[in-house]
């Protein structure tokens, strides 16, 4: 669990909520506008492997909430807040991690994967760390991301965040850790501070390391300085995901 004077530092950076309303229209945007395909430009200083396998397990997200009564310029309507983000694959089986303030507890959640198929999900975990687990069940197997170990997330390490930022290209941007949280009896690593700056809708995206692999999970923005970002680090991510595996062998 995030602390509360930790909390009070990072601004949540799912892309807004946009309103599809009866009385109200315009201004709504579809999954099927979300492009997420990775230019090869961007991502060149990866192994090619590791592009490979970050290209086909990164995806889009929208939430749905239950509709609602919604003012708007005067107008009053029902409809549903939605809100956008990203995602990524972590097992083959389809199970997906992603930011607990982007999924809340959405009514319906759909999945965007590389190659434009669109899956509606179901919610396995939410958890209080702001990480959400989701399942689709594709038709086969997915390609899952690779987990970097935990122990090398430290300060001065340099970083890769993969950003959406909602529906602006794919944008591959590098940076170092600058400051790491740890709690729990283990004293695990649960986030890092990254001198990287994001823009709302980045969400939800992987931050790796120089092979392509998992260190975290793109979180939100600092209050006090826009050039540094938080990211859930990928001990985390595999606690609740070990959580997950476990309350069901259970």
């Amino acid at each position: 669990m995030i602390n509360l004077d930790l909390k009070k530092q990072i601004v949540y950076i799912s892309l807004g909520a946009f309103w599809a309303l009866g009385v109200l229209t315009g201004g709504a945007q579809t999954l099927s506008s979300l492009g997420i395909a990775l230019d090869p430009s961007v991502l060149e200083s990866l192994p090619h492997s590791s592009r490979l396998n970050l290209d086909t397990s990164l995806v889009d997200i929208k939430a749905v909430d239950v509709p609602a009564l919604h003012a708007e310029n005067g107008k009053i309507g029902i409809g549903s807040e939605e809100r956008y983000g990203q995602g990524i694959i972590i097992d083959s089986t389809g199970i997906i991690v992603t930011n607990r303030h982007i999924i809340g507890n959405a009514r319906h959640v759909f999945v965007r994967l590389s190659g434009g198929q669109i899956f509606e999900a179901m919610i396995l975990l939410n958890s209080q760390a702001d990480l959400c687990l989701i399942k689709i069940n594709a038709p086969l197997p997915l390609r899952a991301i690779s987990m970097a170990d935990p122990s090398e997330i430290r300060i001065g390490i340099n970083v890769i965040a993969i950003a959406n930022a909602g529906l602006n290209p794919q944008r591959k941007m590098g940076g170092q850790v600058i400051r790491i949280f740890k709690e729990g009896p283990a004293n695990n690593v649960e986030l890092m501070e990254m001198n990287i700056p994001l823009k709302p809708g980045d969400s939800g995206g992987p931050v790796l390391n120089q092979e392509g692999s998992l260190l975290g999970l793109i979180m939100g923005k600092k209050i006090s300085d826009p050039g540094k970002s938080f990211a859930i680090a990928s001990s985390r991510i595999q606690q609740e995901y070990f959580r997950y595996r476990n309350s069901i062998l259970n």
